[in-house]
């Protein structure tokens, strides 16, 4: 497979193309060898190349379209005669940046990667020492490198001179330069094996099934400890039984081991167990099996862990030194600090694995000759002993501290998914397909410093809860009385005072100040608690057409930078139209939905509020595609078993009240790459 994208940047009269680009080629081959009859070799390979261009901006890649967010009308003219032309800051005082001054003439980055995957797999049956047994040896073996050429330059920029004739010349700053050459390299390799037997087989109305299974994996160059390869290992035992397949009951077990952890602490036993009823194929539903054609009953329940903690690994070593820092002081009338060694970071050798327990109750369902189909699930999760690190330890502690199990959080909700398959003639069938869920948790126990107040709680709220001041309106000359006829008392103390067009916030405890304990929770997470779903297509002879939408709902965007203060940080970046059109004037009071536009009172106007909250609910269309079967007598001869061209497109349509990036990701609270409609063309054979 190959795919093509190429971004939209122009190159101008760069003298180089630095827009992005992007090639990838896809291949896998998959090879099952008959070695005799009770033996089956699998070789399978796959892997990509990718050939990636991206230019050179002032920072990193992520902070390119974040600074083009800061460009000004009157930054620059633009490309004049194939030169870039900026404001002359004699003529405009403090004019910003042009659009071009992140990215334009600095170069690019041309890197190629290179991935392989390799899985060799052996079964062998053994049923001469007794039937329905097996044993099964796998390894995969997965590596990646890529090489980065990085081809930085330099061009100049011109800024206009008005000369005491009236005519207009340019005056040139920095000099061309050849594109420079610069290499980097980065690898990636990891290898998995697995031996295992397996058991299955029937005795009469009863089936029974067991595995035994042995895991073992190594990563080389992590992030931390670089020259030391992470590993794991782990055993997995299951047996099965299922009556008449209308009674079924499974029972796993892992134990598994992480080096995270010290002797003693390494490994977890982790169970689980389900239960299944299929009452459909009970006797008293026999008069029922034309309208419920299916009908099962399900529970489980199980534990699994966790041994990560962000990259940190060895997470019990002993107590950590750091030989420098600014040194220690010695006797009087010393002028200079002794180097020295301080503590970095105490350790904590009983730390050990996070468990989930997990609870899942459901019924599946199928109707009318199992056209349509129904599943319900309602599941409950209990975390404890999350790794954290504790933050009821003054400050005045000269080390960080030891990551602890200590956190607490529950989690519930429920998913249900429905399907209509139907078969209307012999070339002509259509489905759709729904999903729909809904998840919410709580942290019960994160090691909280208890606040002034206890609405500012993080504890019992879900996780990543924002904290933050509850706006109120604009001030003006009636806004205390409407503020005292509210809530009764007078608008608090706000820092700087206030002003007509300033922010007004409401003051939770009611002590006459604003100030940090005046913030509670408002909103909701970046994660949304409701997620729907639906796949739709019809297939009428050759022609086949498909389209999948997606939704979510209760989730939240709190603005940042650009987005949230207008001409930012330096007061020289950009105002975005938004900032303009709704910012508050007495001619707009009633309407406006931002501050007034002033330096004054920043701190106050643009602070962390549900003012600049916004819903992040949306629905997409995520993707359409229209395909045709082509039969060509010639495929015949040439061993086509298949041929099928397709059109499909990618991200067509939101609909959506976020306006600021994309909503689907949690991180468009602040400027990042936009989001792009894909179009593909393709041809998939099959021999």
């Amino acid at each position: 497979m190959f795919i093509h994208r190429r971004g939209f940047l122009k190159h101008f009269n760069a003298g180089y193309d630095f827009n992005f680009n992007y090639n990838r080629y896809n291949y896998r081959s998959n090879l099952d060898f008959d070695v005799s009859e009770s033996t089956l070799l699998s070789i399978n390979l796959g892997g990509r190349i990718e050939a990636k261009n991206t230019p050179i901006s002032n920072e990193d890649q992520n902070q390119l379209f974040r600074q083009l967010y800061w460009a000004t009308p009157f930054g620059g003219a633009g490309i004049i005669d194939g030169n870039r032309v900026v404001t002359n800051p004699e003529d405009i005082n403090d004019p910003g940046v042009d659009g071009l001054y992140p990215f334009y003439g600095k170069g690019y980055n041309a890197r190629s990667t290179n991935v392989l995957n390799l899985d060799l797999i052996l079964n062998q049956k053994l049923d001469f020492v007794t039937e329905g047994l097996s044993f099964k040896i796998k390894g995969s073996y997965n590596s990646s490198y890529d090489h980065t050429k990085t081809r930085s330059s330099t061009l100049p920029y011109y800024t206009p001179i008005l000369t005491g004739s009236g005519a207009i010349e340019y005056r040139k700053s920095g000099d061309d330069s050849q594109l420079g050459y610069g290499e980097s390299y980065g690898r990636g390799r990891n290898w998995y094996a697995e031996a295992s037997f397996n058991y299955g087989r029937k005795f009469g109305d009863h089936t029974i099934g067991g595995l035994a299974l042995y895991t073992q994996s190594k990563t080389y160059y992590p992030k931390q400890y670089t020259d030391i390869p992470s590993g794991y290992v782990g055993m997995v035992g299951r047996i099965t039984y299922d009556y008449k397949t209308r009674y079924m009951a499974e029972f796993n077990m892992g134990y598994n081991g992480s080096e995270n952890f010290a002797p003693g602490k390494r490994y977890g036993f982790f169970p689980a167990g389900s239960l299944g009823w299929v009452i459909s194929e009970e006797p008293f539903m026999a008069n029922l099996k034309n309208v419920i054609n299916y009908m099962k009953v399900r529970v489980s329940y199980g534990v699994v862990g966790n041994d990560k903690y962000g990259d940190s690994r060895f997470l019990y070593l002993p107590d950590s030194y750091v030989l420098g820092g600014s040194g220690y002081n010695f006797g009087t009338n010393v002028g200079s600090d002794q180097p020295g060694a301080y503590e970095s970071a105490k350790s904590n050798p009983n730390v050990t694995w996070e468990k989930a327990y997990k609870q899942n109750y459901g019924v599946d369902f199928a109707f009318l000759r199992e056209r349509f189909k129904l599943t319900v699930d309602v599941f409950k999760e209990h975390r404890e002993d999350i790794l954290v690190q504790s933050k009821t330890v003054p400050a005045i502690v000269g080390a960080s501290l030891p990551v602890i199990n200590l956190g607490v959080v529950d989690n519930h909700g429920y998913e249900f998914s429905m399907e209509w398959n139907e078969q209307l003639t012999d070339e002509f069938r259509y489905w759709v397909k729904g999903n729909f869920s809904f998840a919410r948790n709580k942290i019960v126990e994160m090691g909280e410093v208890a606040p002034n107040e206890d609405y500012m709680w993080q504890t019992g709220r879900p996780i990543g809860s924002r904290i933050i001041s509850q706006f109120w309106g604009f001030y003006d000359e009636t806004a205390n009385d409407r503020y005292k006829a509210q809530y009764g008392q007078d608008i608090a103390e706000h820092a700087g005072g206030l002003l007509p067009g300033d922010a007004v916030y409401v003051d939770l405890n009611k002590d006459g100040v604003i100030d940090n304990d005046d913030v509670t929770k408002s909103g909701f997470t970046d994660t949304p608690e409701y997620v729907v779903g639906a796949n739709m297509g019809l297939s009428w002879k050759n022609l086949d057409f498909s389209m999948q939408w997606t939704g979510a709902w209760n989730t939240s965007r709190l603005l940042e930078e650009t987005f949230r203060e207008p001409m930012g940080d330096t007061y020289t970046k950009g105002l975005l139209l938004y900032q303009y059109e709704q910012r508050w004037t007495p001619e707009t009071a009633s309407t406006a939905k931002l501050p007034r536009a002033s330096l004054d009172h920043r701190s106050n106007n643009y602070k962390s509020s549900n003012l600049f909250l916004k819903d992040a609910s949306y629905l997409r269309l995520k993707n359409i595609e229209v395909g045709y079967k082509l039969n060509i007598p010639a495929f015949d001869t040439i061993g086509v078993d298949n041929c099928r061209v397709y059109v499909s497109g990618y991200n067509l349509l939101t609909f959506t009240s976020f306006k600021y990036g994309d909503p689907e990701s949690r991180t468009s609270s602040r400027p990042q790459y936009p989001l792009t409609r894909v179009f593909n063309i393709g041809l998939k054979v099959g021999f």
